[in-house]
């Protein structure tokens, strides 16, 4: 459980310090006639959090750069080149110093931080020096007029959790009691922010929300305190329910926040997941064939190349560099920011791994800065085996989350 919070924690933090590595296509000569685009990366890169999280996002990026290979503006060739700098545990003091070394050393065109203390602290640098940051998933704050030049790639957390609300008040009626295993941890507070909304008032749930701290390593007390509740559905992380499971309880079980590996799964027993028929519905390549080939092409790719399951951080690692290129091109220019922003604020559509998305978010911040993902329901069904039971797309994602959330937000 620890390992897997601290996961989750390191996905909403982010940004950088020190070591400055060259991503994609980055250390060889520059073809004839294609430009290099540059942007700064910020990721974890040592100890636990760089072998868990940073290195498999360096790793996605690195792919994806490769894979997305010279590309056309406006008639012109492009490359992207990245500069990775570790984040060393997204602190604001390194977001400054990492902002600072990749605007005045590197010279980046474009920035990229993954929320948290180190990006927030970064952001102003960004906008002021009139760069484009994307800050991954935040809290909903860290966006808006007040900061024109700030986009989020990473999934809207309203909207990905709104439309699972959906499907259980259609799908099953008899649900009235929902438990929500959160972490307590600050730099989680993004994913909170979904749960902690008032949505599920909407959809005539009764939320209870307990608290797990960041440091858990027992999990039968955190999961006795949840079967006190008596919950007709249970959302929290795999080893809590795995210990719900052995204490008897038979309800909905679904998973809080993304997958990262499968490892947890692995450790609680596939055959516990089948039997209680666990669910997920964050975006994760994982049982996506049907509805995103082209997400799990790429995993294939990453696990050929660097002999290692592509985990949900390379997944949505890749969409960064897909959006901002898919915004380029439909803008038609790499250098005329506010062309840029104003075709990301216009809902332009373009093409990615998971389909056709687009940046919304405009009835959530006041402004359209969020990619807007498809959402894929899945339900395990045998060892890396799962079936999709329902299917949004950013549209029907968006509208849905729009409606729950301004009829319990006033």
């Amino acid at each position: 459980m620890k390992r897997w919070l601290s996961l989750v924690g390191v996905v909403l933090l982010c940004l950088a310090l020190v070591i400055g590595v060259a991503c994609g296509g980055g250390g060889g000569e520059e073809e004839e006639g294609v430009t290099e685009l540059k942007i700064g990366l910020g990721m974890p890169l040592s100890g636990l959090t760089g072998a868990l999280i940073g290195m498999p996002a360096k790793k996605g990026f690195e792919l994806t750069v490769d894979r997305i290979g010279v590309f056309e503006v406006a008639g012109k060739e492009y490359r992207w080149k990245g500069f990775i700098e570790d984040n060393n545990a997204g602190s604001a003091p390194g977001g400054v110093a990492t902002t600072t070394k990749f605007i005045y050393d590197y010279k980046v065109d474009f920035v990229h931080q993954i929320g948290g203390a180190a990006a927030l602290a970064s952001q102003a640098m960004c906008e002021q020096s009139g760069m484009l940051i994307d800050m991954g998933t935040t809290k909903f704050e860290a966006f808006g007029p007040d900061h024109p030049y700030t986009t989020q790639t990473g999934p809207c957390l309203a909207a990905v959790v709104a439309p699972f609300y959906d499907w259980i008040a259609k799908a099953h009626p008899e649900v009235k009691k929902v438990v929500i295993g959160a972490s307590d941890s600050p730099v989680a507070a993004a994913y909170s922010e979904a749960w902690e909304s008032k949505m599920h008032e909407y959809y005539d749930f009764e939320r209870k929300i307990i608290w797990v701290p960041e440091s858990t390593t027992e999990y039968y007390p955190l999961a006795s305190a949840i079967m006190a509740e008596d919950p007709d559905m249970v959302i929290s992380y795999t080893q809590v329910l795995g210990a719900l499971w052995d204490m008897g309880y038979d309800g909905i079980s679904v998973i809080n926040g993304p997958i990262m590996d499968l490892a947890s799964f692995d450790q609680v027993g596939w055959d516990k997941c089948v039997k209680h028929h666990l669910m997920f519905f964050f975006p994760e390549w994982y049982g996506a064939e049907e509805v995103w080939p082209g997400a799990v092409a790429f995993a294939e790719a990453y696990e050929q190349k660097y002999n290692e399951e592509c985990g949900t951080i390379a997944f949505w690692g890749s969409m960064v560099m897909q959006g901002l290129t898919g915004v380029l091109q439909k803008a038609g220019t790499v250098d005329d920011l506010e062309k840029i922003m104003e075709t990301i604020g216009t809902r332009t559509t373009f093409d990615s791994m998971v389909g056709p998305v687009y940046y919304g978010g405009e009835d959530f911040v006041g402004i359209n800065c969020l990619l807007m993902w498809p959402i894929a329901i899945q339900k395990v069904v045998g060892e890396r085996e799962y079936e999709l039971v329902e299917y949004y797309t950013p549209e029907e994602a968006e509208a849905t989350a729009v409606v729950a959330w301004t009829a319990t937000m006033k």
